[in-house]
């Protein structure tokens, strides 16, 4: 598939099944966390989830990842995140892996949300943590991220301190914020996960918003996006000139087909979002030039549904260009189970 633009093209390859929940009878939503924690060494997190209840969109089950030592080109067999089965075990929480950072000694660190056994998702409890030293053979024992419950939605490494994005409400209502402490927080980390601290409360609307991404550009500047339920063509969107201590206005950026579970990245001076459409009938992909003025869309997937959960990472391929991985899943036909597929995005000029 190729995206033509005016100063340049996106080249976006077939996709391909990274997890086949369909021959296993399983589904797989939320966890789709991704690190490089050496050059071209690639942790890949999945949920294997049940198939059977709420119609395989819950996530009732546990953590699996694959590591791959050649860019994600080839990955190892299949792990399992002891902390997530655990708690399968226990009973009162299951856990999802939607973001993970690798930091620059190597170390691998999982945020782990807690979510309700009993229910879809939700309500959430507050965030936990575990890290892996040996490039995500062992992990650490679970350890509290903050004391606020909430869905961490990005996590990010800049400059050797780690970026925390939580949307601070539990969910025992509506996942979009219903009261005025429902806030999206930063958390910082400047020693490598040791201990997280408050950066600062991102001053954007929070009534009905929920999902959120943010990115440090090529300028070093912070942005962060939120979804509006009540608006799903227009975006929020602030900036950062340093680094989350003081921000600009917030803005609203248009986006004609929608977007649910937005998630956003640069590569090669090119900004990419992609998530749901407004519809809930497709995997869409906007770019932009700015990160503000977005095209009119391109569809990776049409299926209609609960699905399309993505997360991406920029990484360089064999040939020293940068290569961005997205990963999503896509329903296969039972109710809302769903795959995991892999497709490869590059920029040419």
């Amino acid at each position: 598939m190729e995206i033509k633009r005016e100063n340049f093209t996106i080249k976006v390859s077939e996709p391909t099944l990274y997890v086949d929940n369909k021959s296993r009878k399983r589904s797989g939503h939320m966890t789709h966390a991704l690190a490089e924690y050496e050059p071209g060494k690639l942790i890949d997190f999945n949920s294997n989830c049940t198939a059977v209840k709420y119609g395989g969109h819950s996530t009732f089950g546990w953590v699996e990842y694959r590591l791959s030592q050649d860019g994600g080109e080839t990955y190892s067999d299949i792990y399992e995140l002891p902390y997530s089965k655990e708690s399968l075990y226990d009973g009162i929480y299951v856990i999802s892996v939607e973001k993970a950072v690798a930091c620059d000694d190597g170390r691998i660190i999982a945020i782990c949300l807690r979510n309700d056994a009993d229910s879809l998702c939700q309500p959430w409890d507050t965030p936990m943590i575990v890290t892996s030293f040996d490039g995500g053979k062992t992990w650490t024992k679970e350890k509290e991220l903050c004391s606020y419950k909430g869905r961490v939605y990005d996590a990010c490494y800049h400059d050797g301190v780690i970026y925390v994005l939580e949307f601070c409400n539990d969910g025992t209502g509506h996942f979009c914020g219903e009261k005025e402490e429902h806030v999206y927080r930063i958390f910082t980390s400047h020693n490598n996960g040791a201990s997280f601290e408050e950066l600062c409360v991102v001053p954007i609307p929070t009534f009905g918003r929920g999902y959120g991404s943010m990115l440090f550009d090529d300028c070093g500047e912070l942005h962060v996006y939120a979804y509006n339920i009540n608006d799903e063509q227009h975006l929020d969107h602030i900036v950062s000139k340093d680094c989350g201590k003081t921000w600009g206005e917030a803005d609203t950026l248009y986006l004609k087909e929608g977007i649910r579970n937005p998630q956003s990245a640069q590569i090669d001076g090119v900004y990419i979002l992609h998530g749901r459409n407004a519809d809930v009938n497709g995997f869409v992909l906007y770019t932009s030039e700015d990160g503000k003025t977005w095209d009119e869309g391109s569809y990776l997937g049409h299926e209609k549904g609960t699905c399309y959960y993505s997360n991406n990472i920029v990484m360089k391929g064999k040939d020293n260009k940068n290569h961005m991985l997205i990963q999503y899943s896509e329903m296969y036909g039972i109710e809302s189970c769903v795959d995991v597929k892999h497709v490869w995005l590059t920029v040419e000029r």
